[in-house]
Parts: structure tokens; sequence; C-alpha cells
């Protein structure tokens, strides 16, 4: 499974769009890793995790072929991990000779409903029939192409049945953990009945070195407290490989620092164009 860090920054961005705060001005000057797009995963060049603003940016730099995914797991509405306009351009006249024909995208009833309501306007029937709209519950579970894929509750947006995706290929699993808060211990007494053991997790990190309280994102305080419970429950493994993303401006660090950081406590740091074999 070759996941593929695509963008891992919060909704702002890092430098953040409208800000001259210190971190930002820093990483606008230093660039290369500090530059942050809106957070998005790729899994084996054919399956998304969040379908942002940026998805298009994040086709040209690393030459995904957005035609080629036939799967997009979103978490939320949120419009940096959800902007559906973008579909609209997925057929004649604006798309010819696609890899795939269809692409299904899988999502709570929130994330369907911006879904109908952001293309209503401009989705042509060519590109209509193109795209299948599946709403998950948490604990579904969705089977395509050798990919087991496990919805479960995230802690995030009041309201709303927010997802976070354990996946399942190639004898491999991983736990990708965007835009949430720690989990309740019902997930944990889920994975743990079903003998789920992590090969690896990727962290919400939004709070940067910070956390430690019951919130809707971590940092890497809570990040440490969940990989703690996680090895109580024995959910991963000796070689467990841990990530942490989905950074914000206002965590005040720099990669440099977010890597040290990390490395310091077992993890991996992750930046824009990270790509991992598992």
């Amino acid at each position: 499974m070759v996941i593929k860090y695509l963008g891992t920054a919060a909704a702002e961005g890092m430098p953040a769009i409208f800000c001259r705060c210190e971190l930002c001005e820093k990483a606008r000057k230093s660039g290369g890793k500090n530059i942050r797009t809106r957070n998005q995963i790729c899994i084996d060049g054919d399956t998304l995790v969040d379908f942002p603003m940026d998805s298009y940016m994040h086709a040209l730099n690393y030459g995904i072929d957005l035609s080629a995914v036939g799967n997009v797991f979103i978490t939320h509405a949120h419009m940096d991990h959800c902007y559906p306009q973008d579909v609209t351009m997925r057929g004649a006249p604006f798309a010819h000779n696609m890899t795939k024909p269809i692409i299904n995208f899988y999502g709570n009833a929130s994330v369907i409903k911006k879904f109908k309501e952001h293309t209503r306007d401009e989705l042509k029937p060519e590109a209509e029939n193109s795209i299948r709209l599946h709403t998950l519950k948490p604990y579904d579970v969705v089977n395509s192409g050798g990919m087991k894929v496990t919805a479960l509750p995230a802690r995030h947006t009041i309201g709303e049945d927010c997802l976070l995706y354990a996946i399942e290929k190639g004898g491999k699993t991983a736990l990708v953990m965007n835009d949430t808060g720690v989990l309740d211990e019902s997930v944990y007494e889920y994975l743990e009945s079903r003998n789920t053991r992590f090969d690896f997790i990727s962290f919400d990190c939004t709070y940067g070195g910070g956390g430690g309280e019951v919130r809707r994102h971590m940092g890497l305080v809570d990040n440490i407290s969940e990989r703690e419970r996680m090895k109580a429950h024995s959910l991963v493994k000796d070689g467990t490989v841990y990530v942490i993303t989905h950074f914000s401006h206002n965590s005040g660090l720099l990669h440099e620092e977010l890597s040290a950081l990390a490395e310091k406590n077992g993890m991996i740091a992750a930046f824009d164009g990270m790509e991992l074999n598992i």
C-alpha cells in the first residue's frame, strides 16, 4: 500500500491565505516543506481520502491522474475536505478519454447533501452519469477493488457524523484520522473486538506540539496518548508507522521544528508530497 500525502495543512493552508503572522512570513520566505496545501491523501494512485479545493493543484504537482481515481472517501463536509464544485468538470465538454468511467464518492449525509447542492447549477448529464454518491454511517464497510474500508466515528463537527477510515489492502491496514479530536472509547472497543492490528496510523495534529484537551482536533500530546491507548487495546504492532499531519499555522512551528518533535516521539511529520510504502 503506497500512501502519498498530497496536502498536509489545516483549512487555512500554510502560510495561511490572508495571514502575515511571524510563522506565515517565515514559511513564505523559506518555502520548501513549509508550504502546505489543504489536507488530502492518495492511496495506490486510485483512492483518495478527502477532496479539497487544492485537488487540482495536487494532481499537477504530483502527476496524479484524477480520471484514474475510482473511490474518494470524504471525512466531513468542510470545504477543505469536501469541495464538490470541481467534480462538475468530470465529463464532456471538459473531460475526454478518462481512465475510469465511474468515480465513487463516499461520505456522511452532510457530505452527500453538499455535493448535490453545490453542483446542482453546473452539473451536466455527461458528468453526472460518471459520478456515484454513497452515504456512509459510522461502522459501515465498503469493499472495492481488493480494498476494505471501514468508516469510524470521528470527533469534530457537532451535529455531523464526521468520519475517519480504517483501510485494509494487500495484507496491510492503515488508520487515517483527518480532522478529529481524541476518539471515543467505543471506537477502540470495536476495533479490538475485530482483532484489528494497524501497520500505519495517520494522526490529526492541528495543534502542533500542544493538545492535552478533549477538543475537535489533536496535537502531539494527544497523539502520544492515543498511541498508548492503541497499545493498551492491542491495535498496533512493534513496527507500526506513526505519522502526524493536518497542521495549522497557529501551532507556530515550521516543518523542521515539527519534524524534530515528531522524531523525538517516534513519529514522522508529513509534508506535501511525502510518500510511504507500507
